[in-house]
């Protein structure tokens, strides 16, 4: 148990102490500490905490009795107007500082919560922007010290963060199979190794256990984002949002537009439930268009010619 938080058990700190928000930041982060998350969540909640002190640094704002619903709704309204963020990260905002305030209401910081009132922002989900075989073609062609990353992406699927910390270990060349902990889920995931990459691996090697050692950080990874961007751009292709996540989006695209269900894609994704992959069904339209045509019943006798001209259906005796 924190400082902070002990003395609050112990009656040695209470609302009438003109709290401050610092204060509440390190008690809650104190409590956060105890709960088990993944890295990438740990991340993001401490993108949030930063995002947030930084503002109210800037505003002057120190005592918690000086933050109420209208202070709260602003600094909201200035991070989706100002700083454009999505409405799925303003939620996820919102969430953590209901979640905040929740806690100096229970530990006695404050009487009432004033983010309670905060109202969840609508989320349109978009259909996925995802390479097209021309500009996998000129990514590859220009990917230079890049390439084995772009290839293991293409044919894996992976977070761009997995793969950046794949280790020789993960990988089953032999079976052909990758396994890995997803760090963004601590969901354990095997996928299976095509021809292709195989044999790109077995002509890639490096002298570290981890196959690409300088992209093992978000920090580092973000190079080949303004990398991937200045490709696009230089070629006037559309560049607006891409980043290592849109060889994930391709490599689902891909393979619901080559006919693979949805459920092998939820599979390989690693996705917790199917409707985080349906994304990406109505790019199988083609293929279940091609399933249908296979379908041409004869009104009088019910039987189907393409059928029998496959040797699916036998004719009637």
């Amino acid at each position: 148990m924190g400082e902070i938080t002990l003395k609050i058990e112990l009656g040695q700190f209470s609302i009438q102490s003109d709290a401050t928000l610092e204060s509440l930041i390190k008690s809650f982060k104190e409590s956060l500490d105890t709960e088990s998350h993944s890295e990438s969540y740990k991340r993001r909640l401490g993108n949030i905490f930063n995002n947030f002190e930084r503002y109210f640094s800037g505003e002057k704002i120190e005592r918690l009795k000086e933050v109420d619903f209208p202070v709260l709704d602003q600094y909201i309204t200035k991070r989706i107007n100002q700083d454009g963020i999505a409405p799925k990260t303003a939620n996820m905002e919102i969430d953590l500082l209901r979640r905040m305030f929740d806690h100096a209401v229970k530990y006695k910081f404050l009487f009432e919560n004033p983010a309670k009132e905060l109202k969840r922002k609508k989320v349109t989900r978009k259909e996925p922007r995802y390479f097209t075989n021309e500009e996998i073609e000129l990514l590859l062609e220009n990917a230079d010290k890049y390439e084995p990353f772009f290839m293991v992406l293409l044919h894996t699927g992976l977070r761009a963060s997995d793969a950046g910390n794949l280790k020789w270990s993960d990988i089953d060349l032999e079976k052909g199979f990758i396994r890995v902990i997803q760090e963004k889920t601590d969901r354990r995931l095997s996928i299976p190794i095509n021809d292709s990459l195989r044999n790109y691996l077995l002509d890639y090697a490096t002298e570290s256990s981890k196959l690409f050692p300088s992209l093992d950080t978000d920090k580092k990874r973000e190079k080949v984002r303004r990398f991937i961007k200045k490709i696009l751009k230089g070629a006037e292709c559309d560049w607006m949002g891409v980043g290592c996540h849109t060889f994930r989006h391709t490599f689902a695209s891909h393979l619901v537009i080559n006919g693979a269900s949805i459920y092998d894609v939820q599979k390989l994704l690693g996705h917790r439930s199917i409707s985080m992959t349906q994304v990406y069904a109505h790019l199988s339209e083609d293929a279940t268009r091609r399933a249908v045509d296979l379908l041409e019943f004869n009104v009088k006798t019910g039987i189907n010619p393409v059928l029998i001209a496959s040797g699916h259906q036998r004719k009637r005796a």
